[in-house]
């Protein structure tokens, strides 16, 4: 005996194009909570953290530009909400006080 699943007639399954304000999108208050310090700072390097660990043996500073433009290319919120993670981790790079947390962070296991 098998299991089959039925769907209705009217059932439709999305495409990957038809999908892409679904997947990867980040919400108006995401977008909004990136331009101030302490969680645009976070999201900016826990995200190259975990960028860095799944791509190891890549060159992961190109690929991960690539990856952040690819990323903000879907909606105007994530154009928003990258920008926003990237000053903020910019500007700590700036400052000799926040360059040693990023490193830690960033090159930590």
């Amino acid at each position: 005996m098998t299991n089959t699943i039925t769907y209705p007639a009217a059932y439709h399954v999305l495409s990957c194009d038809e999908m892409t304000y679904t997947e990867g999108g980040v919400g108006v208050v995401q977008a909004v909570m990136a331009w101030f310090p302490l969680y645009g700072w976070y999201k900016a390097v826990s995200t190259i953290h975990d960028y860095r660990k799944a791509n190891i043996n890549s060159n992961w500073v190109e690929n991960g530009m690539n990856a952040l433009v690819v990323h903000a290319e879907k909606s105007s919120l994530n154009t928003i909400h990258d920008a926003g993670c990237g000053f903020w981790f910019a500007a700590s790079c700036v400052s000799i006080i926040g360059l040693v947390p990023n490193a830690l962070i960033v090159f930590g296991s």
